[in-house]
């Protein structure tokens, strides 16, 4: 028996895969979370395969992909997501993912995927491998946006490093410390998957998170 743990933040993603597999007698889900820290946390040793979001309240599954198989060298991870993203795909998959899977996958496609992970074999599916070759070729790909999930406070931040006010003028014009901003901040960069300031403006544009006035 395959043992399998889900990451998810929405709870009827994660009762619908275990619906899906309860009658399957090669593969079972023994744990599932909600948030990256929840993971880091509860993770037993004994799962061979994490399902794992790429987009959840504190940080995005690509970077998380990275440092949970730092600490769980023996971990299969499998991205599960919404959003044909070629970016997003190759980075995780940089990152040792071993293997990208919509969240509208069916069961037998989902236990092969598994299965396949745990051989120590990558899987994606067609339409994933094909969006790979057409951008390999240099041919374009109608991508969906993949739009990480930010709080009221952190848009609020963003809109105003957007508008160029610094760490300590934030911090004044909203009433919080500036160790807070920069803790927002910090979540921003983690969220967004950017190293610095421009890269989050970049982005920020790109996803249309900002309105830019």
């Amino acid at each position: 028996m395959i043992e399998v743990a889900i990451t998810d933040d929405h709870t009827i993603v994660i009762e619908g895969i275990r619906t899906m597999l309860k009658s399957n007698k090669e593969v079972m889900i023994s744990q599932s979370f909600t948030t990256i820290a929840e993971t880091f946390e509860g993770l037993q040793p004994n799962i061979q395969v994490l399902l794992l979001d790429i987009n959840l309240p504190d940080g995005n599954g690509i970077t998380a992909c990275k440092e949970l198989l730092q600490k769980f060298p023996q971990l299969r991870i499998i991205a599960l997501s919404n959003f044909e993203d070629v970016a997003f795909i190759k980075q995780i998959i940089k990152n040792g993912a071993m293997g990208y899977l919509l969240k509208n996958t069916d069961k037998t496609e989902l236990v092969v995927a598994i299965k396949s992970a745990l051989e120590g074999q990558r899987y994606l599916p067609q339409r994933i491998s094909q969006m790979l070759l057409n951008e390999s070729l240099g041919k374009s790909n109608p991508s969906a946006y993949f739009i990480p999930k930010l709080t009221s406070r952190e848009k609020e931040i963003l809109d105003l490093i957007i508008k160029e006010y610094t760490t300590e003028e934030i911090a004044e014009k909203i009433f919080i410390s500036v160790k807070t901003v920069e803790s927002h901040r910090s979540n921003l960069i983690q969220k967004l998957g950017v190293k610095n300031t421009a890269g989050l403006v970049r982005i920020a544009f790109e996803k249309g998170l900002v309105s830019g006035s």
